[in-house]
């Protein structure tokens, strides 16, 4: 019986380690802001003093200033269209690794 259990339990163990590698992250599904899942991948900025903001667009609040080769967590992505503009601006809601501050980068400046 106890081998019975130990199997039982690997088994089980087994299954809910690769359920946990399928699930999507919970910083992008409880983002309300993302339209793409990205799971989770390392990237850098591309860019000196690229502003990490608190929403998607240029006309939200600064949360950190990231310089040249920071490394950020990227989670996923959204895009957003403004009143007037022809075309819509992409983001990546991203985590900064050094401070762990999450916020939104333009994707012109994530590589």
């Amino acid at each position: 019986m106890g081998r019975s259990a130990a199997a039982v339990l690997a088994s089980v163990s087994l299954f809910a380690g690769v359920g946990v590698a399928l699930a999507p992250s919970a910083s992008a599904v409880s983002n309300p802001g993302c339209t793409q899942d990205l799971r989770d991948h390392t990237a850098k900025i591309t860019g000196n003093n690229v502003n990490l903001r608190k929403g998607k667009g240029t006309w939200t609040p600064i949360l950190r200033v990231l310089q040249k080769g920071a490394k950020v967590t990227v989670y996923c992505r959204g895009v957003v269209y403004r009143d007037g503009d022809a075309e819509a601006s992409e983001w990546y809601y991203v985590k900064h690794q050094a401070s762990g501050i999450k916020g939104w980068v333009s994707v012109k400046y994530v590589s």
